[in-house]
C-alpha cells in the first residue's frame, strides 16, 4: 500500500511572501526586456520637465520687464504725455505680447487714443483689449465703456447704449456701472428720450442711494419732469 504524503499547508505570510517574488520576478523580466523603452521614456519625461522649467522661468522674467516697462509708461500717462505714453505702451505690446502687462497695456493703449481725440485707433484697440481681456471683469467692462464711449463722441448714441446696457447687465460688481447708466442717461438726453432717462436715473437713486451719484440723478429727474410737462403747454 501506497504511503500517502501529508501536503504541509502554507501560511498567510508565505502566500504573501510569494506573490512578492512573484511580482519581483515579473518585474525584473519586463525591465530586462524593455530596458531601452523605458529610458528613452526617462529621457523625455526629463526633457518635458526642463522645458517646462525653462518656460515658465523665461515667462516670469519677460511679466517682469514688462510690468517695469508699463510702469514707465504709466509715468507718461498719469501725467498726461499721451504721445510718449502711446510709443511705451506700443513696445510692451510688440515686445512682450502675451504677458499680463501687455494685456492691459492694450487698454491704456486705447485710453491713450481716445483722450488724444484719435477714435478709430482708440476704437481698434478698445475692440481689440475686449477681447484678451475678456475673462476680466474689471477691465473687460472698461473695455466695453471705452467702445460706448468713442460711439458717443462719434454721435452714435444708440450704438454707445449698446455697450452702456451691456457694462449694466453683465458688469454689475464692477465699479464703472455706475458711469454707465449715467452715460445711458446723458445719452438718451441727447436724443430728448426723456422719459427713459429719468427711468435710468431712478435706477441711480434706487441702487446707489445716499451717494453723490443719488442727488445728481435726482436733480437731473427734477429738471427732465419740468422740461417733460413744459412740451405739453399749449403754444
Amino acid at each position: 500500500m501506497a504511503k500517502s504524503i501529508k501536503r504541509k499547508k502554507m501560511t498567510r505570510h508565505e502566500l504573501k511572501e510569494d506573490r512578492f517574488l512573484e511580482t519581483t520576478k515579473n518585474l525584473i523580466t519586463f525591465f530586462r526586456a524593455n530596458t531601452s523603452r523605458i529610458i528613452l521614456t526617462v529621457v523625455i519625461l526629463l526633457g518635458i520637465a526642463i522645458a517646462v522649467r525653462v518656460y515658465l522661468s523665461n515667462r516670469r522674467s519677460a511679466e517682469e520687464i514688462a510690468r517695469v516697462k508699463k510702469l514707465y509708461a504709466d509715468a507718461f500717462y498719469n501725467n498726461g504725455n499721451f504721445r510718449e505714453a502711446v510709443s511705451a505702451y506700443q513696445e510692451i505690446i510688440t515686445l512682450h505680447g502675451g504677458t499680463r502687462s501687455a494685456k492691459v497695456s492694450t487698454l491704456f493703449l486705447a485710453n491713450c487714443y481716445f483722450f488724444s481725440g484719435d477714435m478709430d485707433n482708440a476704437l481698434e484697440y478698445y475692440e481689440r483689449s475686449l477681447r484678451i481681456l475678456k475673462k476680466n471683469p474689471n477691465w473687460a467692462s472698461a473695455a466695453e465703456m471705452g467702445i460706448a464711449s468713442v460711439h458717443e463722441q462719434k454721435g452714435l448714441f444708440d450704438e454707445a447704449n449698446e455697450y452702456y446696457n451691456n457694462v449694466i447687465n453683465n458688469y454689475k460688481n464692477t465699479p464703472v456701472r455706475i458711469d454707465a447708466l449715467l452715460s445711458k442717461a446723458r445719452c438718451l438726453e441727447f436724443t430728448n428720450r426723456y422719459t427713459e432717462a429719468i427711468t435710468v436715473y431712478s435706477v441711480i437713486e434706487r441702487e446707489y442711494p445716499d451717494t453723490d451719484f443719488a442727488n445728481e440723478a435726482n436733480k437731473r429727474i427734477v429738471f427732465l419732469r419740468g422740461a417733460t410737462e413744459s412740451e405739453r403747454i399749449p403754444k
